[in-house]
């Protein structure tokens, strides 16, 4: 089996790699390399931290529109008053038949 010599890696990443080593249960680091290879061709997707810190707005963003809805709407929930308007809906397309 070849040798591969990999210099010059910054601290950081090598502290990300020894984190996935041990996160993906590889001997070694040619086991990693061939996992994450593989996993890459299947559609894995590595998050960054800045995606991680765009989620986290998104997800306030989200939990701070449901507090202004209820508010405005009342005790219940989204999801109640979708189902309730879904059956008004249901109701006045049968009464035409």
């Amino acid at each position: 089996m070849p040798t591969l010599l990999v210099k010059n890696v910054p601290e950081d990443l090598m502290r990300e790699l020894r984190r996935l080593k041990v996160e993906l249960n590889c001997k070694t680091w040619a086991e990693l390399l061939e996992k994450l290879v593989r996993l890459k061709s299947r559609g894995v997707v590595f998050i960054g931290e800045e995606d991680i810190e765009r989620m986290r707005e998104s997800v306030d963003g989200f939990l701070e529109l449901r507090e202004i809805v209820t508010e405005k709407w009342g005790e219940g929930t989204v999801l109640e008053e979708i189902r309730r308007a879904r059956r008004h809906e249901a109701e006045n397309s049968n009464v035409g038949c």
